[in-house]
Parts: structure tokens; C-alpha cells; sequence
């Protein structure tokens, strides 16, 4: 059985994400190709949202931190 991969999100010089008729997803990355079935898959891409919202949820709170420190001028 020859396998058909549709291509569902690429970048250029990156990567790129295909499905598989064989009912696997493909992710290639620079040295790297991980190969999920589709319930790994979405675990995958609910895992790096939440990765995304903590950056940005701790990019907010370091940016408050630092514009709450006391500075001290002097002359």
C-alpha cells in the first residue's frame, strides 16, 4: 500500500507538519521527525499551546516586576 501524506502546515527552511493515509502525522523539524497518531498528535498541540499561553503569561508578569523595581538616580 503506497502511502499519501497531505502536507497541513509548512514553513520554509523550518519544517512542515503532513497527514498520513496510514493515520499518522508527520512532523519534521531540522534534525528531527516524530511520527504521532492522531490522539498524540492533538495531546502535542494542546501541550504547546499551553506552552505558549505560560511564555506569554510569564513574559506579562516579568514585564510588571521590572517596571515595579525602585530605581535610584543619582546626579
Amino acid at each position: 500500500m503506497k502511502h499519501e501524506q497531505t502536507t497541513l502546515a509548512s514553513c520554509d527552511g523550518f519544517g512542515s507538519i503532513s497527514s498520513c493515509s496510514c493515520g499518522l502525522y508527520h512532523i519534521r523539524l531540522p534534525g528531527i521527525s516524530v511520527h504521532l497518531r492522531e490522539k498524540g498528535f492533538d495531546r502535542l498541540v494542546q501541550m504547546i499551546f499551553q506552552a505558549k499561553e505560560n511564555q506569554d503569561s510569564y513574559r506579562i508578569n516579568d514585564a510588571k516586576l521590572k517596571k515595579s523595581h525602585l530605581k535610584i538616580v543619582t546626579n
